[in-house]
């Protein structure tokens, strides 16, 4: 039997393979991936924190994230090239979409990462509308500080984690809801003097509730002045001031008489006023036509709660001043006393009031942080959790 031409060649080839393989060596796969921080598909996301892409065991070689109509979204390579973040806040309303390739330690490429999603749209805007103290003011040792919104917060919790009290001493304090538009937030014990504080709220991209969202951030720095009190007894009529711990000034006072009685506690001085306009009927006191009715202008006054309570200048009851109870609450003074007084005093400063039968409350004054104990006051915070 004749073998056909080419036999030998085909025999010798098969022979060949059945010794090595003919088959091409399958392609190494990589040992790297790729994850985003907003899942692909997600819709409503909120815009609060920075789009991050992330590659694991290797390196990202490429990131490119666009919004509407192709614009490029800026972003920082990081941590050895394993990690990129957006670099400005994203917008509200948008669809963007991410490519992102990596590869491991080998150089051997990850298969590329594609997402798409879509930032939400507020139903209604919330931002800071103020803040106290106010930017740049120097305050004493009781001022808390007051944030203020545009709407209510329905979601506290998701605002307060965005928010931050940064002391430059180290300083122990809360956060307190007086109100769904207030938080306040106040330190365990008083401010140190010369401490430096500063305020945050990144509320931008933040659902408050119900798709009410933050759509600016807010920040401001404010200083705590000299250790300056007061403490008025209202059985001895004194005020006595107190600065950096010394006594330096103790005053002949007169305070509410029995039937209008200074309230006691820690008060805070807020406001100073060379002249104000007082009437009875605007605190709960007597109304116009009843006895005790009162409207005047009085000078030098500096308010302590706002429920009526001044410490000001009154020449009427100078009679009285170190002797007897004669106001209707008020912590009267002479001209000369009440103008010293006035020029003293820092809006912050603390004025406890002694001796009186009834306490300030939380409805009494616009700063009542200090008629709250410590351990009840932390649990105004949406984030508080027994210890």
């Amino acid at each position: 039997m004749q073998v056909a031409k080419g036999w030998p060649l085909i025999v010798g080839t098969a022979l060949a393979c059945a010794l090595t393989s003919c088959t091409e060596p399958a392609p190494k796969v990589s040992a790297a991936s790729v994850t985003t921080s907003v899942p692909d598909g997600a819709a409503q996301v909120g815009p609060s924190d920075p789009l991050v892409v992330t590659a694991h065991r290797g390196v990202l070689t490429s990131v490119t994230v666009t919004a509407d109509g192709g614009t490029a979204v800026p972003g920082e390579l990081t941590d050895g090239g394993r990690r990129w973040s957006t670099t400005v806040p994203l917008e509200f309303s948008k669809t963007y979409r991410v490519q992102a390739r990596a590869q491991d330690a080998e150089r051997i490429p990850a298969p590329p990462a594609t997402s798409t999603f879509t930032t939400a749209t507020p139903v209604e805007e919330i931002t800071v509308e103020r803040t106290r103290p106010t930017a740049g003011a120097e305050v004493g040792i009781a001022m808390p500080v007051s944030i203020y919104f545009s709407k209510p917060v329905t979601d506290r919790a998701a605002v307060e984690r965005r928010l931050s009290v940064e002391p430059s001493v180290p300083t122990e304090g809360s956060f307190h809801w007086m109100s769904d538009e207030q938080v306040n937030w106040r330190p365990k014990d008083y401010w140190q003097p010369g401490t430096t504080v500063r305020v945050r709220a990144r509320l931008y991209g933040v659902n408050a509730g119900g798709g009410v969202m933050g759509t600016a951030d807010h920040e401001s720095e404010f200083r705590i002045g000299r250790d300056q009190r007061a403490v008025g007894d209202v059985n001895a009529h004194t005020l006595t001031v107190f600065q950096d711990g010394q006594e330096i000034k103790r005053l002949p006072a007169s305070y509410g008489r029995s039937v209008y009685p200074t309230q006691y506690g820690v008060h805070v001085a807020f406001e100073k006023h060379t002249s104000t306009r007082m009437r009875s009927d605007t605190w709960g006191g007597p109304q116009k036509g009843e006895p005790g009715y009162y409207d005047e202008v009085l000078p030098y006054a500096v308010r302590i709660s706002n429920n009526g309570e001044f410490v000001h200048v009154n020449p009427a009851t100078v009679w009285a001043q170190g002797e007897s109870n004669v106001s209707h609450g008020c912590v009267n003074l002479s001209p000369a006393n009440g103008k010293w007084f006035f020029d003293f005093v820092q809006i912050g400063d603390p004025v406890e009031i002694v001796g009186s039968d009834r306490p300030l409350t939380t409805a009494d004054g616009d700063i009542p942080d200090w008629t709250i104990p410590y351990d009840d006051y932390i649990k105004g915070s949406a984030l508080y959790q027994a210890r």
